[in-house]
């Protein structure tokens, strides 16, 4: 499956441990080694930032997506080859799904997981077939995977399902996974 830019989803706050904005850093010139472009949600502040300042400090390509609301002097990049401004969220998160051949979630609040999980239920119910990963640095999102857990031991999901993310503690094995993927075969979802 050929990749050609990947939506990243990541926190906004500046306000966290190194090692989260490290590894953004690595991700950004991994993903510019790969000619990966970077499409995200065009802020210049926490990893979203140093996920571009990375990409473009490896002579990478970037696509932010801001919704009108947010466009804000001193929040959004300036950077970026391409700048789209929609009407709205909604609209914000329909072009960057549309835009990118994959998912990279990097540890974000609220809106990072909606995201993450927006991809996974397109992918679950058959909308597409493209890569989702989880970049789990420091273990951020591992209550998160006993969540999910929970959710197949009772039933609410079928097993099967683990198939429609990856989970990656470093950002090469984020790359080495994208490189290899091949989409799995997902069963139906209902249970009858």
């Amino acid at each position: 499956m050929k990749l050609d830019q990947l939506a990243v989803y990541c926190s906004s706050s500046d306000q966290i441990k190194k090692l989260f904005f490290d590894h953004a850093d690595g991700l950004g010139a991994l993903m510019a080694r790969h000619d990966w472009g970077l499409v995200y949600g065009g802020g210049m502040v926490g990893l979203m930032g140093q996920v571009a300042k990375s990409i473009k400090h490896h002579s990478g390509r970037t696509i932010g997506v801001v919704p009108e609301a947010l466009r804000i002097d001193g929040v959004v990049n300036t950077i970026d080859d391409e700048l789209i401004i929609t009407p709205d969220m909604h609209t914000r998160k329909a072009k960057m799904i549309d835009l990118a051949d994959g998912f990279i979630g990097l540890a974000g609040g609220f809106g990072t997981l909606e995201e993450m999980l927006e991809v996974m239920t397109l992918k679950q119910l058959g909308y597409h077939e493209k890569p989702i990963v989880f970049l789990n640095t420091d273990g951020y999102y591992d209550r998160l995977f006993e969540m999910f857990e929970h959710i197949y031991a009772e039933n609410f999901a079928k097993a099967e399902y683990r198939q429609l993310y990856h989970i990656s503690e470093t950002p090469e094995d984020v790359v080495t996974y994208l490189l290899n993927y091949q989409p799995p075969q997902l069963p139906d979802k209902w249970f009858v």
